[in-house]
C-alpha cells in the first residue's frame, strides 16, 4: 500500500503531447503578441509591456502602474498576539483588544484621507505623462514639418 490517498501513476497520460500542446499555444501567443507590435516576452516575464511608440523607458512605465495598483492599498489590520498570563490574561487581553481598535480607528482614518491623496497623485502623475506624450509627438511632429519645408526650399533654390 502507498502512502498516497491517490494514484500518481497515469500510463494513458502522454506527457509529450502536453508538452508540444503548451509550446504550440506559447508560439501562437508570442506569433498574436508579435503581429500586435508587443512584447511577448515581456508578458512571459511579468513586466510591463511598452508600446512600440513608447516614449519613456520601460521603468517609468512600470513605476506608473504600480502606483495605480497600489494607490488604495493602505488600511491597517488588527495584530493582536495572545497574553499568557494566568490569572488577569482574559481582562488583560480585552483590554489589549480594546486600546488597539481604538489606534487602529485613528490610523485609518488617516489611511483614508491618504488613500484621497494617493489617488489624486496617481491621477496626476498618469494625466502628466500621457500630456508629455502628445507634447513629445507634437513636437517631433513640427520639426518633422519643419525639416520638409527645408528641404523643399533646398531643391528649389538649386
Amino acid at each position: 500500500m502507498t502512502d498516497t490517498p491517490f494514484d500518481l501513476e497515469a500510463p494513458d497520460l502522454d506527457a509529450e503531447a502536453i508538452m508540444r500542446e503548451i509550446r504550440a499555444r506559447i508560439r501562437e501567443r508570442r506569433a498574436e503578441a508579435k503581429a500586435r507590435g508587443l512584447d511577448f516576452e515581456a508578458y512571459a516575464d511579468g513586466l510591463f509591456p511598452v508600446p512600440p511608440d513608447a516614449l519613456f523607458g520601460r521603468d517609468l512605465y512600470e513605476a506608473v502602474r504600480y502606483v495605480g495598483l497600489g494607490w488604495d492599498k493602505v488600511g491597517v489590520d488588527m495584530a493582536l498576539t495572545e497574553s499568557h498570563l494566568p490569572l488577569f490574561g482574559g481582562l488583560v487581553q480585552r483590554l489589549r483588544a480594546a486600546l488597539h481598535e481604538l489606534v487602529l480607528f485613528y490610523v485609518n482614518r488617516l489611511a483614508a484621507r491618504q488613500i484621497r491623496v494617493n489617488e489624486q497623485t496617481a491621477r496626476a502623475l498618469i494625466l502628466l505623462l500621457r500630456d508629455l506624450e502628445a507634447e513629445i509627438a507634437d513636437l517631433r511632429t513640427k520639426i518633422a514639418a519643419q525639416e520638409g519645408d527645408r528641404s523643399s526650399e533646398q531643391h528649389t533654390l538649386t
